[in-house]
């Protein structure tokens, strides 16, 4: 019986308590949860092991100039462990506090870089769409459009009696409201692309499942091939 042979049948009845959730959650699912959970954990854990052994005490004895720089992150590890005692819980909240903010600022960072910039530079200028004829022209409005559409989709405007507030407030709304069909679009598609995986992935693992029995089987010699 080599090693992949084992990993086979293993990862097989995983698969089968996975699926036995068709049948309604039972105590076969929850035990494929909890070794997937604590694989997980247990992963995480002994990655972090080794990088603290391999890359933070080395680091940290040497006299060299990354010791400081090094020492930071090993001083605010420590004080978050202090979140698990209540009693001195309060010293954990700079490394909260500074995970928090990072964390915001990359989210912003990145939706601010990573998607509304490049989806207005994706806009195009005039010359970009006479260059595609009426096909440009029509693609570049519908580009325009969405994108304005599905921004002010999430702004909220009040009622106001002054005319000129009141036409933007209705212009916002009409676009807002177009805005929200072109995002009902993109989940509807975001959706069918997920649900086109699952189902790739899903055929893999029965796939996975009859090899794998066929091997059980051959291997309990109830099978000749």
């Amino acid at each position: 019986m080599t090693a992949d042979l084992i990993g086979l049948i293993v990862g097989t009845l995983l698969t089968l308590l996975v699926l036995s959730y068709i049948l309604g959650d039972n105590p076969l699912y929850r035990l494929a949860l909890h070794l997937l959970v604590g694989a997980t954990v247990g992963y995480g854990v002994a990655v972090t092991v080794v990088t603290v052994l391999r890359t933070v005490l080395p680091a940290l004895q040497n006299d060299s100039p990354d010791r400081v720089r090094v020492l930071i992150p090993v001083i605010l590890g420590i004080l978050l462990l202090f979140k698990g005692f209540p009693r001195w819980s309060a010293w954990g909240n700079f490394s909260t506090a500074l995970l928090v903010g990072v964390g915001a600022a990359v989210a912003l960072s990145g939706a601010l870089l990573g998607t509304i910039i490049p989806q207005a530079a994706a806009v195009g200028s005039l010359d970009d769409w006479l260059r595609g004829g009426a096909y440009g022209l029509l693609n570049g409005f519908l580009v325009t459009v969405g994108t304005i559409g599905a921004l002010l989709a999430f702004a909220f405007t009040v009622p106001r009696r002054p005319t000129l507030q009141r036409l933007w407030n209705n212009s916002v709304g009409v676009l807002g409201q177009m805005g929200r069909l072109f995002l009902l679009a993109t989940f509807g598609a975001a959706f069918a692309t997920a649900l086109t995986a699952s189902l790739t992935v899903l055929v893999g693992r029965v796939y996975a499942v009859v090899i794998g029995l066929q091997q059980l089987l051959t291997l309990l010699g109830m099978s000749s091939g």
